[in-house]
């Protein structure tokens, strides 16, 4: 509604102009507002362009455009729900309603256009809480559903709305069962027949054959040996002549004797997997047997666990995984498998296996740093992978002092020529038995070198000192194992038996180890005490005497002793154990009959 006074369209509700405060003429109910003819459209603002061509347009403000159709929308809208309320009273009058939703509510179109007044609350409240915003009110416009139209007053009914009650109780139609509703019961009903079959063809009755079956008569599983490789038999229980099936295996096997019987290798279960590393592995076998009229049987499946070996590894220098060195390189050794696959420090040696028959020798360089790692990782076919990690200790060093790295551990001669370089000027000092000293480029390069001398069979310890002013003295200790040739350290043998040599072994024990005697022996190996190192017990006495005359003897030789088997031994004395002589062999020889 255009306000006469200063002509700001307001709202048809407002009582005043919200720009100048003027009174705005109000309509007096749906009847007036649709009698009442449009207001005559006075003279609006008109303007006029010309176009760069010189035509003439004319220009109508698009709100004065919209403000008039929204006028004639809510005089049409009025119009509209007269007719309707007229038509529901005939209908009503007539005994007969039309057909809705059976609510009476209002109209569930867009309430923008309701006048004031319309829409009444069909629950009365006082006039302090009603509040009317444009056609909405604050009160609820719901009625009470009802059996007949007639049961709320027409005062009480929301105006525009299709009054039409909800259907009582005993009006409700009944829903019907089809068959769109029945499909999710037959889809769970199928699902659990299919789990009950499954349940009951898999699992029952493997269970209840099983159980049948006498004890004799189970399927058998045994570790086994085949082609040299670890395997397990299996005797699987059935009826003479028939045949069994292995879905995994895909080979079918007689029955004879009322097993069928194979073996399987244990490596093709993980042969072709490049990195396994478990210890074991669970395998099952699926058999079926075929009837006489053709058809295959499932039969309850062969379960057992199989080990993975370690690819094999052998150190033979250094045999342990800790040890110390003063050398700036240590020479690595140990052994695999031909065709193995060999990474040290993340660097593949592979290439080197198949030329040295298995044998790898590798100089690591080894720093004065405290604990050198050295990383050695192997994986051979038909085995898992191995992984060992030496540690080779080297001191930290204030002054250094390296030995050629051209020195071995082990020497058949007395003496060995040590070669040694430190820090120019330093002074040098041997603490263990030597001669020949050579110091005379000390001075200029830090060279020198000395004879060392071995006046023990076994383990040497060289042992050199270092000092030089405002540093810390470095110390460095080297082992040499020294052992004669055979020709050497045979004659110097003692006999050691019931007659010979036993007694007085025993008498001057303390004498004969620090002199580090050697002893000749023959006897059988009567059982043993440790496998690394290999220690055992001898009789020396090789059965002569009523009672055996026990040594305990460890193997320093190439030859592994077996129980019962006789051997003659060259040893040298080392100490006691348990009341008995302890002697270290050196060389074994087959005994004399």
């Amino acid at each position: 509604m255009r306000c006469p006074s200063c002509g700001k369209w307001n709202r048809a509700t407002f009582p005043v102009c919200f720009s100048c405060g003027e009174p705005l003429p109000q309509a007096q109910g749906p009847a007036a507002r649709v009698a009442a003819p449009p207001e005559d459209k006075k003279e609006q603002p008109v303007t006029v362009v010309y176009d760069e061509y010189g035509d003439e347009r004319t220009l109508v403000d698009p709100k004065d455009r919209l403000a008039e159709e929204m006028q004639d929308l809510h005089h049409r809208k009025a119009q509209g729900e007269l007719r309707q309320e007229e038509l529901r009273r005939q209908a009503a009058s007539k005994g007969f309603a039309p057909t809705g939703t059976g609510v009476t509510a209002a109209s569930r179109r867009s309430r923008v256009f309701v006048e004031a007044g319309r829409m009444r609350s069909a629950y009365p409240q006082p006039d302090e809480q009603q509040v009317d915003y444009d056609g909405y009110t604050a009160s609820p416009t719901y009625a009470r559903a009802t059996d007949e139209l007639g049961a709320i007053p027409e005062a009480r009914r929301a105006r525009g709305s299709m009054n039409i009650p909800l259907p009582g109780a005993g009006a409700r139609r009944p829903r019907l069962f089809g068959v769109r509703r029945a499909l999710p019961y037959l889809a769970v009903l199928l699902i659990l027949l299919s789990l009950g079959y499954a349940g009951y063809r898999y699992l029952y009755l493997p269970m209840r054959q099983q159980q049948e079956v006498p004890e004799e008569q189970q399927v058998q599983v045994t570790a086994s040996i085949l082609d040299d490789m670890a395997a397990h038999t299996i005797r699987i229980p059935a009826p003479e002549g028939s045949q069994i099936y292995v879905k995994e295996l895909r080979r079918s096997y007689i029955v004879t004797g009322g097993y069928a019987t194979f073996q399987v290798q244990d490596y093709i279960w993980y042969e072709m997997d490049e990195n396994v590393i478990q210890p074991s592995m669970d395998v099952t076998l699926t058999p079926f047997i075929r009837t006489s009229a053709g058809e295959q049987v499932q039969m309850a499946p062969v379960n057992y666990t199989i080990d993975i070996p370690l690819s094999p590894l052998t150190l033979i220098r250094p045999d342990v995984t800790y040890v110390q060195t003063a050398t700036p390189i240590y020479n690595v050794q140990f052994h695999v498998m031909q065709h193995s696959t060999v990474f040290i420090n993340g660097e593949d040696f592979s290439s080197y296996v198949n030329t040295q028959n298995g044998y790898i020798s590798y100089n690591a360089p080894i720093q004065p740093i405290g604990e050198n790692k050295i990383h050695i990782v192997v994986r051979s076919q038909y085995y898992r992978e191995n992984e060992v990690t030496l540690t080779i200790f080297r001191s930290v060093q204030d002054i250094p002092l390296d030995l050629a790295s051209t020195l071995t551990d082990r020497s058949s001669k007395p003496t060995m020529t040590i070669s040694a370089t430190t820090r120019a000027g330093a002074q040098v000092t041997i603490l263990s038995p030597y001669h020949n000293m050579d110091a005379s480029q000390l001075a200029s390069t830090g060279a020198f070198k000395f004879d060392a001398v071995f006046n023990r069979i076994g383990t040497n310890t060289v042992v050199i000192r270092a000092d030089y002013p405002g540093r810390e003295p470095t110390t460095v200790e080297y082992d040499v194992y020294y052992l004669p040739d055979p020709d050497h350290y045979t004659p110097k043998a003692w006999g050691l038996d019931e007659k010979y040599g036993y007694a007085d072994l025993l008498a001057n024990l303390p004498t004969r180890v620090r002199n580090t005697q050697i002893y000749v022996m023959t006897g059988p190996v009567l059982r043993v005490v440790s496998t690394k190192p290999q220690l055992v017990i001898i009789d020396c006495s090789d059965g002569r005497s009523t009672s055996p005359l026990e040594v305990m003897v460890e193997n320093q030789t190439k030859t592994q002793w077996q129980v019962g088997e006789r051997y003659r031994l060259y040893a040298d004395t080392s100490g006691s154990y348990g009341g008995i002589p302890r002697l270290t062999a050196r060389y074994t020889y087959k005994p004399k009959d």
